[in-house]
């Protein structure tokens, strides 16, 4: 303990972060929702990786992020679907039965699998249909 203490003494190790209860607050109220930067720069000279370990050690956790756009307008819905409820991707894709199809983004290809997406809309709850525009 003397020998590290003497080497942040001299300046060979960088000092290490003390989460005192008021930093600890702080984090916990930021680190769900906050932009990286913004908490960086309330905890100037602590790298995010520390930052980071220490909101895992004491249970935080960054709120998800909804799921991308893909174009494709009935996968959309049911991923944002998937979104609303809490389900991932793995758990839409055990549901509908459809392998890995929603995981892997198989959605990717240059023709999307509408039977694929029909079994998760489905296992959603809810039901694919065609709408037309009006008679030209």
């Amino acid at each position: 303990m003397a020998i590290q203490t003497r080497c942040q003494k001299l300046g060979l190790v960088p000092p290490r972060q003390s989460w005192r209860w008021s930093a600890r607050q702080q984090l916990r109220k930021l680190y769900p929702e906050a932009r990286k930067e913004e908490i960086c720069e309330v905890f100037p000279g602590v790298d995010w990786r520390k930052i980071q370990s220490a909101a895992r050690y004491y249970g935080y956790r960054r709120k998800k992020k909804p799921y991308k756009i893909t174009g494709i307008i009935s996968l959309d819905q049911s991923r944002s679907r998937c979104y609303d409820i809490g389900w991932t991707m793995r758990d839409f894709d055990e549901e509908a039965g459809t392998k890995r199809y929603f995981q892997t983004r198989g959605y990717r290809s240059k023709y999307p699998n509408f039977r694929a997406i029909n079994r998760g809309v489905r296992a959603l709850g809810g039901r694919l249909e065609i709408r037309w525009d009006e008679q030209r």
